[in-house]
This record gives structure tokens, C-alpha cells and sequence, in this order.
């Protein structure tokens, strides 16, 4: 990834913890690892699995997740996908996390398959948007 949408990812990635507010525990974004990534581990939890840690989680392939972490060592597993858009307005993506929260089942069960990695599309263009 360019460093325009390097920074951009990293901005958008801020941008939607800041609409987390206190919920977010704590944010990374992996830009090494050859596919881009991003995990925000926030305090809340979905009903169902209220013992496990719950994880929204993003990628350059599927776009945003919520994520369990399943054995206390950082395994997770996938609960659902926000679907729709690679790049959802932050407030999505946090009506999103609520929505599970809530109760509700918002996403879907499969991943999208938005792009293949490293793909040439306009996701680095997107992503520049973002860069400060």
C-alpha cells in the first residue's frame, strides 16, 4: 500500500475509534503483513458471548468484522461482516457494532469479497482521502 492510503487507513481507522468513543480498549493497524489490517478491541459485548472479547476488525478483502477472540491466547473467530462497502462512513460502522450490541444480527455470515489483495482498484484513491 502507497503511503498516501498508508496514512489514510491509519486517519480512517482513528477516525471510526473516535466515534467508539470510551468504548475502544485499544486500536491497531497492520500495514507489514503484506495484507492490510486493522483491529479495534472495544469493551462491549454481543449477548450471545458475553465472556468473550469482542473485536471489530478490518481488511483490504472483506472490509469490517466483529470478531470474538475464542481461547485467551488471541485467536478469534468471525461473527459476522458489515458487508456493503469496503470503506463505510465511520458512523456505520459504529451503528454497526451497536446494532450487534443491541442484540440485533446487522451483517452477514460470510465475507464479502470486496477486492483481492493488492488489487489495482480505487481503494488506495479512497484511502488518500483520508491522509491528514
Amino acid at each position: 500500500m502507497t503511503s498516501p492510503a498508508a496514512g489514510g487507513l491509519i486517519n480512517y481507522v482513528r477516525t471510526v475509534a473516535g466515534d467508539l468513543g470510551d468504548d475502544v480498549y485499544e486500536v491497531d493497524v497492520d500495514l507489514e503483513s503484506g495484507l492490510a489490517t486493522a483491529i479495534i478491541l472495544v469493551h462491549s459485548k454481543v449477548p450471545t458471548l458475553v465472556d468473550c472479547p469482542l473485536l471489530l476488525t478490518w481488511d483490504e478483502v472483506s472490509g469490517w468484522a466483529l470478531r470474538v477472540e475464542t481461547d485467551g491466547w488471541g485467536d478469534t473467530t468471525a461473527i459476522e461482516f458489515m458487508g456493503e462497502d469496503i470503506l463505510p462512513e465511520p458512523g456505520l460502522v459504529r451503528d454497526f457494532l451497536q446494532e450487534a450490541v443491541d442484540g440485533r444480527n446487522p451483517g452477514m455470515l460470510q465475507p464479502p469479497s470486496f477486492r483481492l489483495p493488492n488489487a489495482v482498484d480505487d481503494l488506495e484513491d479512497r484511502l488518500a482521502r483520508f491522509a491528514a
